[in-house]
């Protein structure tokens, strides 16, 4: 018996540290969190040996161009010097890295333990078709290509020295500053991604655009990012904001961007499992979500679902026609 619950143990752990490499790519970010933390060490490195820099020095430390001339696009301008490379990295690391790891654990769980679903699955009795299946990876695969251009470009644009809020010494800001921003920040996301999840669930834009989501009604991880490119767009530029718009420490944002990836493949994973964070709800309330419709509209908490009455109550009847996310009562 204490063999087979270390081994469980072991397979958490590993499921643990490959959904959170997945999660990495999720949304095409590898390269732009590869670079932000780059900086972020170098930074550190170069204070620690008393060496003196300025956002600028840390922003354009290549003078020259990697691709020869006819490979450059002369009408973006310097601070997309080399943009094809860059895309095209970020559109090779993260579907490698996604097809890679999401795939070992579709194998392990989906496969391998598919003769016991009530020991690991939030939705025991329940698998996408083969079809839905087939589907969630090519959508994901549209959109996490999409997604990775757009991370390809932002990549670009702050190497070459483009305008972003960012900063990477914690000095410019101090650490009461880096504390506020930072849980403000994931306040900020968490907060915009409730609100328009809401919105998305409102009649017509469900009907026209989030229904697509909804398709996979015991979703596996690779639904996480499978939906209607407008949704996409919008939940990308929800994310990209902060870096535009207020001063906030890169290594910060980018955990809050893993953060919100790394549950954010969780919670579409139908895998059942629980945080020790207590503000983080088990990944049963997002798939909850899928399997009752309009309800649990958070991700991250249940603050905004707890403060608008939008969690599943087992005593009130939903489904895809019962708007509104507070259910019928039942009769």
């Amino acid at each position: 018996m204490r063999e087979h619950t270390f081994g469980k143990r072991t397979a958490a752990i590993a499921a643990t540290v490959v959904i959170a490499a997945a999660a990495c790519a999720l949304n095409g970010d590898t390269f732009l969190i590869a670079l932000l933390l780059g900086r972020s060490f170098i930074t550190l490195k170069e204070l620690n040996s008393s060496v003196v820099l300025d956002m600028n020095s840390l922003l354009t430390t290549r003078q020259n161009s990697i691709l020869p001339d006819y490979l450059q696009i002369p009408l973006l301008g310097s601070r997309m010097t080399d943009v094809l490379l860059f895309v095209y990295v970020s559109i090779v690391t993260s579907l490698s890295v996604f097809y890679t790891i999401g795939g070992f654990l579709h194998v392990c769980y989906y496969h391998l333990q598919r003769h016991v679903p009530y020991e690991w699955k939030c939705q025991p009795k329940r698998f996408l078709t083969d079809a839905n299946h087939r589907h969630e990876v090519l959508v994901g695969t549209l959109n996490m290509t999409m997604n990775a251009v757009i991370s390809g470009l932002l990549t670009t644009n702050i190497y070459n020295g483009g305008y972003t809020t960012l900063y990477f010494n914690i000095a410019d800001w101090g650490y009461l500053y880096l504390i506020l921003s930072t849980v403000g920040t994931f306040v900020y996301v968490e907060a915009a991604s409730y609100y328009m999840h809401r919105f998305c669930h409102v009649p017509l834009i469900y009907k026209r655009i989030h229904k697509h989501h909804h398709r996979y009604h015991s979703p596996t991880a690779f639904a996480a990012v499978a939906m209607h490119p407008v949704e996409v767009l919008a939940y990308q530029s929800l994310l990209i904001l902060p870096m535009f718009i207020i001063p906030i420490h890169a290594a910060a944002y980018v955990s809050i961007l893993l953060y919100d990836y790394y549950f954010g493949m969780l919670d579409h994973s139908g895998i059942m499992m629980d945080s020790w964070l207590p503000w983080q709800p088990p990944t049963k309330f997002h798939d909850d979500h899928h399997k009752y419709f309009h309800c649990n509209f958070g991700f991250n908490t249940f603050a905004f679902d707890q403060f608008h009455d939008t969690i599943r109550k087992k005593d009130r009847q939903y489904g895809e026609s019962l708007f509104g996310g507070h259910g019928k009562k039942q009769t």
